[in-house]
């Protein structure tokens, strides 16, 4: 009777200890995904900056593209257009030369066996 009694004063001690264990537990795996979480925040944070740059900029382009002046720079440069007022002025060759093409070497390449393929592909380096 005696160990019984001993037993069931124990028995409340016991179940603290256990419990104390089960709350340490859930606190240890909390703490585990708060720091998890957090470092997931900041590459989320950093990912979201970069994405506000890359918007900013793209902002500027479609202003730049919209303006008047990227409509004469093209007109200008790309479709070689002339505004009133402009001495439009056409460089010609001299007299009696002929332009000469540029040489163009085109290489074949040699065919290589089976052999060399397997080699090739075994210890090469990458691609």
């Amino acid at each position: 009777m005696d160990k019984i009694v001993k037993f069931f004063r124990r028995f409340p001690a016991v179940i603290g200890v256990m419990a104390l264990l089960v709350v340490l537990f859930a606190f240890t795996q909390r703490v585990a995904e708060y720091v998890r979480l957090s470092g997931q925040q900041g590459r989320e944070e950093a990912k979201l900056a970069e994405l506000a740059a890359t918007q900013s900029y793209l902002e500027d382009q479609i202003a730049y593209a919209t303006s008047q002046a990227a409509v004469e720079e093209w007109a200008r440069e790309d479709a070689r257009w002339a505004q009133e007022g402009d001495f439009v002025v056409i460089p010609l060759p001299p007299a009696g030369v002929t332009p000469q093409p540029a040489a163009q070497f085109q290489t074949t390449p040699t065919p290589s066996g089976n052999w060399d393929a397997w080699m090739s592909w075994l210890f090469s380096s990458g691609p």
